[in-house]
């Protein structure tokens, strides 16, 4: 046998094989593809953004927060109000009480003319600042210009019909003063400066009988009172 022949079968068989097995392959059915699996409704997702009941509980968390400032800011202007009203009568009484220490003999007629309410003090008969006077016309004098304070007629602004309206004023003011004289005196004792109005916010002023000046508030409106005494003692001279 020639040598070249086992080589020559060997090639043939193996070119055999490969056709054959590029016809089973040809005839294979093709791999099964897989399905696309449905999302599990049951797998948590992590959330994120804000909810819509998230959101409302902030707008309302906000809308009492707010409300709580305004409502601060009404207490707080309300407070403010009371200590104007406050330091402007104890101002006026000072300013009285002053007055009655520069004029001790003049203490019956300051007393004569309770309560005053801006408007009911005695007429002024001479005017002492420009013109000497007797105790008793000095004291009408004060009394008239300490009246136009209580009224706060030098303090004014145009009300919404165009007139003068005065800023200043205490509501319901009434002022009153009282004197005791020390035993054997006549001009020289306590003398208390009461002035009394009506707040704006309930509160408590401790105002006893002794204390009220001209006639007391309502029992319903008691606890608008308003009231600030001013004790001293006075000395006059001419009791010595």
């Amino acid at each position: 046998m020639n040598a070249a022949q086992p080589k020559h079968a060997v090639c043939s068989l193996l070119l055999s094989a490969r056709s054959g097995l590029q016809l089973a392959l040809r005839y294979l059915p093709p791999p099964p593809i897989s399905p696309v699996s449905a999302p599990d409704m049951n797998t948590t997702t992590k959330q994120q953004g804000m909810t819509l009941i998230e959101a409302l509980i902030a707008a309302v968390i906000l809308a009492i927060g707010i409300l709580g400032i305004v409502s601060l800011l009404g207490v707080s202007k309300v407070a403010q109000h009371d200590t104007v009203q406050r330091t402007r009568a104890v101002s006026l009484a000072d300013d009285l009480l002053e007055r009655i220490r520069r004029n001790p003999e003049g203490v019956a007629e300051y007393t004569a003319h309770n309560p005053l309410n801006g408007s009911s003090g005695p007429a002024m008969v001479t005017n002492c600042a420009t013109t000497s006077c007797t105790a008793e016309d000095l004291a009408k004098f004060d009394l008239d210009n300490w009246e136009s304070l209580l009224a706060g007629s030098a303090v004014t602004a145009p009300d919404p019909n165009g007139d003068a309206s005065s800023t200043a004023v205490l509501r319901d003011v009434a002022a009153c003063v009282n004197f005791t004289a020390d035993t054997g005196k006549t001009n020289t004792g306590i003398i208390d400066i009461v002035i009394q109005w009506r707040g704006i916010s309930e509160t408590f002023d401790a105002a006893t009988g002794d204390t009220i000046c001209g006639t007391d508030f309502a029992n319903e409106d008691k606890p608008y009172r308003r009231q600030v005494v001013i004790s001293s003692f006075i000395f006059d001279e001419g009791d010595m």
